[in-house]
């Protein structure tokens, strides 16, 4: 494996003790003399301190037969034995921390450094990365991580933390959400004012693994936080108050229900929500800015909100009738209708306001690629969308009135106009293929209504597919891809089917007895925020906590460089965010602060000059996150940061008694 850091390597060594070593107040330790011309008569220069020539240190003191050029106490037949370079005063033979290679071997300071690789002994350093303490993504703070062959920190968006699906009960009025590894319901909460009368169907997971709920009543959109016991006690009565299971609250008394909003006065007089997507844009700080776009199928009008409260940022015209969503990774918000043969889309990079969103909508492939609102004609009626990882656009649905047939279809933005949609025929005997996902291993699975089970689609070659044997027969709405990989199922029997898939097409099993407590389930769009993250632009977080000092022998803890090595491909940038605090319990509710982005910014980063800028008081402990980010280089190349190790330094006041 490579070196843990740059810091540990021979061929920067030097640089970064002459440049960041902070001992004893100055750039070298304190000396009292260089040589023995500094010293006063009497008294030699002996490791850089002025020592008497009756020293009782056998090796101390020129004698009559020491040879010494250049003054240092070592030469030829001197007590205190050769010295490897007589004409420098530095290379003495014997290597202390001065940035100088005092025993001419080629190397600087080599076992004289602290831990922190300066010449500070009182600085601690630790680290992670490399053979002695290597990067573990498996762990819970991490989302969106993975090895590479050396150990390295890199982006993988198969490892991405999406433990939970939501699932509308659309005929209670409710949404549950049940943990992916053990099938249990951890939650079920009313998903507006209307109770079962809400009519919830849409549901759309963002990053933090909180749900954006549709309700196709009531003309309302509501949050609901992931994090069960420890949502924010949103109605003020003190306590948290929470679902844990399939029983819910009455409106208004479940803390986890974060907002609710009214679109009438935005869509008056619209009657079904029928598309929701997440969206969430990292910042320059690091740190998410988190929308929602909602689409009213009977205005034929899209709201922008805020994803943390609700509010309506901007409403303009659909390029086409909403029946779904699903956005890519550059920020394409692609619409799927039920009205007519065609699929639509908007750029959400330039569609920010009324003024930019009022443009015509262009028609058509081609020119209309670089307009902010276009329609494109579609290969037969869509009903589920989704976008793949490599950037795709997938539609179910069918031709045909009586009988339908059901259809999937492709369509590669990148591809020639005219040559850019493949259509699959699925003849199922079911009239229409309803929900449709992308999973990262490259298949495409669609939900067949009326008892067509689900279909399995190679999507680089999409005319290879397969029946998955043992779901047909059902009725399926809804398809999700969980952190597992395996493939979600919702039926309209109140049940959902786990499919855990192998690697050939008709390789996997099937479990038929899954979520049997939901009720008159009708949804199918992202219930557990995997496809967004598969589709947009790929992100991922790693982080650890180091310890300082006890403060029992202790003043507190002074935090003080991040060091690290990291490669940055074009494209592709890692950001260092840190938080203190005393206790692990305070320093999960501290805020981050965000200390480097690389590029430009190059190692060693001070912590502790951060922690002033901002008037923080350093704590015992201190959490640094590691962030991965990479933008597509095309529509569907990803090239990702490797991060191969960081190390933290520290050191300890002493109490003064």
């Amino acid at each position: 494996m490579q070196p843990r850091l740059s810091i540990l390597t021979p061929v920067l060594l030097l640089s970064v003790v002459l440049a960041g070593c902070d001992c004893s107040s100055g750039g070298f330790p304190t000396r009292s003399c260089m040589t023995t011309a500094d010293c006063p008569e009497g008294q030699f220069c002996l490791d850089g301190v002025c020592t008497p020539e009756d020293d009782p240190d056998e090796d101390a003191g020129p004698d009559e037969d020491c040879i010494d050029e250049d003054g240092d106490g070592y030469g030829e037949g001197c007590r205190r034995g050769a010295d490897c370079d007589d004409t420098d005063d530095t290379q003495t033979g014997t290597e202390v921390c001065d940035g100088v290679d005092n025993d001419c071997d080629g190397a600087s300071d080599e076992g004289v450094i602290s831990s922190c690789g300066d010449c500070d002994p009182s600085c601690i350093g630790d680290g992670i990365g490399g053979d002695d303490d290597p990067f573990d993504p498996e762990r819970e703070d991490s989302d969106g991580v993975g090895l590479d062959d050396d150990g390295a920190l890199i982006l993988d968006s198969r490892r991405i933390n999406t433990n939970f699906i939501w699932i509308a009960n659309t005929g209670q009025g409710t949404v549950s959400r049940f943990d992916t590894t053990t099938y249990a319901e951890v939650g079920r909460y009313f998903t507006g004012p209307a109770g079962a009368s809400n009519d919830p169907s849409r549901t759309s997971v963002n990053t933090l693994g909180d749900v954006y709920v549709g309700n196709r009543a009531g003309n309302t959109v509501s949050r609901i936080s992931v994090l069960g016991a420890d949502c924010p006690d949103t109605n003020g009565d003190g306590t948290i108050t929470t679902s844990s299971d399939a029983t819910f609250l009455t409106w208004g008394q479940d803390d986890c229900v974060l907002w609710n909003t009214n679109l009438e006065a935005h869509m008056p007089g619209e009657r079904h929500i029928r598309a929701v997507a997440a969206q969430d844009v990292e910042g320059l700080d690091g740190t998410l800015q988190e929308f929602v776009w909602v689409g009213g199928y009977d205005t034929q009008m899209i709201a922008k909100l805020d994803g943390v409260t609700g509010e309506v940022l901007l409403v303009t015209p659909a390029p086409a009738r909403t029946y779904g969503f699903a956005l890519d990774g550059l920020g394409n918000l692609w619409i799927s209708t039920r009205d007519a043969d065609r699929i639509g889309r908007v750029d959400t990079t330039r569609c920010v306001d009324a003024a930019t969103c009022a443009g015509a909508v262009c028609d058509g492939e081609g020119a209309g690629d670089t307009c902010i609102k276009q329609t494109i004609a579609a290969p037969h009626l869509p009903y589920g969308i989704t976008v793949d990882f490599n950037q795709r656009v997938w539609i179910g649905g069918s031709s045909g009135s009586s009988p339908r047939v059901p259809r999937f279809a492709r369509y590669d933005p990148t591809a020639a106009a005219g040559s850019r949609w493949i259509t699959v025929p699925v003849p199922l005997g079911t009239h229409v293929i309803n929900g449709i996902a992308a999973d990262a291993e490259g298949w495409v699975w669609g939900a067949g209504h009326t008892g067509g089970g689900v279909v399995r689609i190679e999507a680089d070659n999409p005319t290879n597919w397969a029946s998955v044997a043992g779901t047909i027969g059902h009725s399926c709405k809804g398809m999700a891809v969980d952190a597992d990989g395996k493939i979600w199922a919702i039926t309209q029997s109140d049940r959902a089917i786990v499919i855990t898939p192998g690697v050939g097409i008709d390789e996997y099993s099937v479990d038929l007895e899954v979520a049997r407590s939901i009720v008159t389930p009708y949804t199918y769009s992202d219930m557990t925020g995997l496809q967004l993250r598969l589709a947009t632009n790929p992100r991922g977080y790693y982080r650890h906590v180091f310890e300082g000092c006890d403060g029992a022998s202790s003043t507190g803890t002074d935090w003080g460089d991040l060091r690290f090595n990291a490669e940055t491909p074009a494209g592709t940038d890692v950001t260092f965010r840190v938080k203190t605090a005393d206790t692990r319990e305070a320093l999960d509710a501290a805020d981050f602060i965000l200390i480097a982005t690389v590029p430009p910014d190059l190692s060693p980063i001070s912590i502790r000059d951060a922690f002033l800028a901002m008037g923080i008081t350093p704590g015992r402990f201190l959490m640094v996150e590691i962030g991965l980010r990479a933008e597509r280089s095309s529509s569907t190349e990803v090239i990702t940061p490797r991060v191969l190790g960081v190390d933290v330094t520290h050191t300890c006041p002493p109490l003064i008694e």
